[in-house]
């Protein structure tokens, strides 16, 4: 059985795994072990804040003795476009 985000408890020096808010949109973790739980909510839905030792903030996202079958991987945006400007065709201004 897999860790559903906010359902498990952090503790004081558990190996945790975190998104910070400035990854929120990226998804990237940062590992740690925590210092502080920050959330005082047994079940918290997007994951209980913690400080880690190292004084980063972040959600816990899974616990490093957590056993994953697979890393579910974020679709990512297409970049070739990322320069380009769209600019309205004559279709589009009629």
């Amino acid at each position: 059985m897999s860790y559903e985000v906010g359902s498990r408890y952090p503790k004081s020096g558990e190996k945790v795994l975190i998104v910070q808010k400035k990854d929120y949109e990226s998804g990237k973790l940062t590992e740690g072990v925590v210092k502080d739980v920050l959330t005082s909510k047994k079940f918290h839905p997007r994951g209980h804040k913690v400080r880690l030792t190292n004084g980063i903030i972040g959600r816990v996202q899974r616990f490093a003795d957590d056993p994953r079958e697979e890393e579910q991987v974020k679709p990512e945006i297409n970049q070739s476009f990322e320069n380009e400007k769209f600019l309205p065709s004559e279709d589009d201004l009629v």
